[in-house]
């Protein structure tokens, strides 16, 4: 190659920000939230003009969205130990995340909905996933005045800091990483659909979720419509749910609903009352945005057929949103999940199979593998047919999984040890080099 032509090329990769090489790397410039969204073509909700809450103390303006006592403490003790990352702590600078876009995140606020993106502080110390806000997180919000100053619903607003979260429904994806599904949820909406996509193991893990996260579980049984004979299923997952429940906890409610014909929507409203937060769970084409649709009495979701040969979906959802319901409760849509991969939830295990953990404790050996030991009392229940061979199976293979994840778990805790170490040690270098540097020069 010529070297004209060389320098027009290099000319042309500095121009497209492409690193053609070190000498003429130059980093893309980061777009802002709202320029972000207007690639993707997603508009943000419209702003409403909220001056008249201003005037009085508090927080009014989230009151519809699930503000209540408990996050007035937080609030006030976010303010007395100055965690407003530098910016004093108001009622007026907190908001709750309704929808996440990656870089971008939709926030109700006290000017209505705006977006926003977090801050540099908070992007440096951010090691895993869930350090960074989620749908359904209370957040202190900087720059709000300045997008008030100019009355539009977007401006340079950045989120601080994240109010401690009262519930956590996640699911790993890696050793170390985890993907956070929603937060701050008082009920978890299990969803699975009365057709070829019904899964009682799958249910397990999705009641093992909620009950690791807090959130009190509620199983959906959708699509009645189109099921001719109900009752088995409904007996399948109340046996299942029998079994997974203690004495403290309350009775695993279901319902077997339909949105064409009506059927069982006035038990899942029920619940949904003014304050209570809820998060639908279930795989691709149960039918979660349409009943999310109903629920808020508008077309805010996009829908689509599930496929006729096999019943699945078809992953309409692609991101998750925060809807206001017409009965004055809030859900969370998620899109559909494909898998589910639990963490460290011993707890919620036992809680899930507790009838074979009763087995479990009669055994002759306390670390009974279940499989060849003699005075087995699961394999007992097992040859007299007292137990099902897939529940036991989905139980051994979850007790493997968690087992496995724990391990893998802290391989990695090592190993973020170790980079924090070495972070903090270049730091120290830096400052003694610019101390030892300062004392040269004078």
């Amino acid at each position: 190659m010529r070297r004209e032509g060389r320098i027009h090329f290099l000319l042309r990769q500095r121009a497209r920000r492409i690193p053609a090489c070190p000498h003429f790397f130059m980093p893309p410039p980061k777009r802002p939230a709202s320029l972000l969204l207007h690639i993707r073509g997603i508009q943000p909700l419209q702003s409403v003009d909220l001056s008249s809450s201003h005037e009085r103390p508090g927080v009014q303006h989230l009151d519809d969205y699930g503000w209540n006592p408990h996050w007035s403490a937080l609030l006030a003790r976010e303010a007395a130990g100055g965690g407003g990352g530098g910016i004093p702590i108001t009622p007026d600078s907190v908001g709750r995340v309704v929808q996440e876009h990656k870089e971008a995140y939709l926030v109700r606020s006290a000017i209505g909905n705006i977006w926003a993106e977090i801050s540099g502080k908070m992007r440096h110390h951010g090691v895993i996933r869930s350090d960074f806000p989620a749908v359904g997180d209370w957040v202190i919000l900087r720059g709000l005045e300045h997008a008030r100053e100019a009355h539009a619903g977007s401006g340079p607003v950045q989120i601080t800091r994240i109010l401690p979260r009262k519930t956590v429904l996640a699911r790993r994806v890696d050793a170390g990483h985890e993907q956070v599904l929603a937060v701050n949820v008082d009920i978890a909406f299990l969803g699975a659909s009365l057709n070829e996509n019904f899964n009682l193991r799958r249910l397990e893990r999705y009641l093992t979720l909620a009950r690791e996260a807090g959130a009190r579980p509620v199983v959906l049984l959708t699509k009645a419509d189109l099921c001719e004979n109900i009752a088995p299923y409904i007996e399948e997952v109340a046996l299942m749910g029998a079994a997974a429940s203690t004495e403290n906890q309350q009775p695993l409610a279901i319902h077997a609903i339909s949105v064409v014909s009506g059927d069982g929507l006035d038990l899942v409203r029920a619940h949904l009352t003014p304050g209570i937060t809820a998060v639908i769970l279930g795989s691709s084409g149960i039918g979660k945005s349409t009943l999310v649709n109903h629920l808020a009495q508008a077309d805010i979701q996009d829908m689509m057929e599930s496929r006729e040969f096999d019943d699945k979906g078809r992953h309409c959802t692609t991101f998750r949103h925060l809807v206001k319901t017409a009965t004055g409760g809030l859900i969370i849509d998620t899109p559909g999940l494909r898998g589910l991969v639990l963490g460290e939830a011993t707890e919620a295990l036992a809680a899930t199979f507790a009838d074979l953990e009763a087995l479990a404790a009669t055994c002759r050996f306390s670390d009974c593998a279940h499989d060849s030991e003699p005075g087995c009392a699961i394999k007992g229940a097992l040859e007299g047919g007292t137990l099902a061979p897939d529940r036991l199976d989905a139980y051994l293979r979850l007790q493997r999984e968690i087992a496995a994840m724990a391990r893998r778990e802290n391989r990695v805790e090592e190993r973020k040890a170790k980079k924090l170490e070495k972070r903090q040690s270049a730091q120290l270098n830096k400052k003694l080099k610019q101390k030892w540097d300062d004392r040269y020069r004078r």
